[in-house]
């Protein structure tokens, strides 16, 4: 794996974050492994949102910063969208050396019950992360961003309103003007990562310039964390995540493509997708 963000080995000065799932982690984790729930939720981009957001993962760093230790390893069941989301938004807050664990569960070392579940405290105010924009951001520059969507088609054409455990009366439907990058295509059959040079071959296929502002989203603003680190390594220069995702957006009254209420019986207008990389030609 050619990924910078990736790291294949744990070294004995490493802070240990776990992503997988709670029950995973009580049942077995690496020892001295943290496990921290908030990065599994759902935020919008409203101040009091980013305050729930903010501190969080102000309180990470704190304990990373109080540990002694000299960089930040987070790990998921393999290179998934929680383990991304947390080192993207470490990097954010300014810790350079936060890394993917390049391998997938079970990985070597030493195992024990998971015990280090800490639920931080919002903080009374919160300051911007560096890669993350909000609502009032999309808003004002809709027209002049290109926009990556990267959830499923079934998502980005309007038949489901989020991938896992969907709820009827939901609405779906995507941002204007978005291209999907179906999150699932940045792994391979092995469910390892793309190698950079597909990666950048695939990229070719969206009519996207690197020197533009580019922002990603999905449902919750997980899934988007990944596909921002590699487009950074890429070459793109100007990167952002989209905090609230289509969970906010779709409450508020901003124009919206291919919308449906899920579990109703009218289909979703949903246009002609914009796709590109290995899926265009399939359209």
């Amino acid at each position: 794996m050619n990924w910078n963000f990736l790291k294949t080995e744990i070294e004995p000065g490493d802070f240990l974050i776990d992503c997988r799932s709670q029950s995973a982690y009580e049942e077995e984790t690496l020892e001295g492994a943290y496990y921290y729930p908030f990065i599994k939720k759902a935020f919008g981009s409203d101040p009091e949102s980013q305050k729930k957001l903010y501190g969080p993962m102000a309180a990470v760093i704190q304990e990373f910063q109080k540990s002694k230790k000299t960089r930040i390893i987070v790990f998921d069941e393999g290179m998934g969208m929680f383990s991304t989301r947390m080192v993207y938004l470490l990097r954010g807050m300014g810790i350079k050396d936060a890394y993917v664990l390049g391998q997938k569960w079970p990985v070597e070392g030493k195992k024990a019950k998971g015990e280090l579940k800490i639920e931080p405290p919002i903080a009374d105010k919160a300051k911007p992360i560096e890669g993350v924009v909000d609502k009032a951001f999309m808003e004002r520059n809709l027209t002049k961003l290109q926009i990556f969507d990267a959830r499923t088609m079934d998502e980005y054409e309007g038949r489901l309103p989020r991938l896992t455990a969907p709820e009827e009366g939901t609405l779906c439907g995507r941002l204007p003007g978005a291209f999907l990058w179906d999150w699932r295509n940045l792994y391979d059959g092995e469910a390892n990562l793309i190698e950079r040079s597909l990666f950048k071959k695939r990229l070719n296929g969206f009519p996207f310039m690197p020197e533009r502002p580019t922002v990603i989203y999905d449902y919750n603003g997980a899934r988007s964390c990944l596909l921002a680190l590699m487009l950074r390594e890429a070459g793109y220069i100007d990167v952002t995540t989209y905090q609230g995702s289509w969970f906010e957006w779709r409450k508020s009254n901003l124009p919206k493509q291919a919308v449906a209420v899920f579990g109703a019986k009218q289909g979703a207008a949903a246009g002609a997708p914009r796709v590109g990389g290995v899926d265009r030609k399939k359209v």
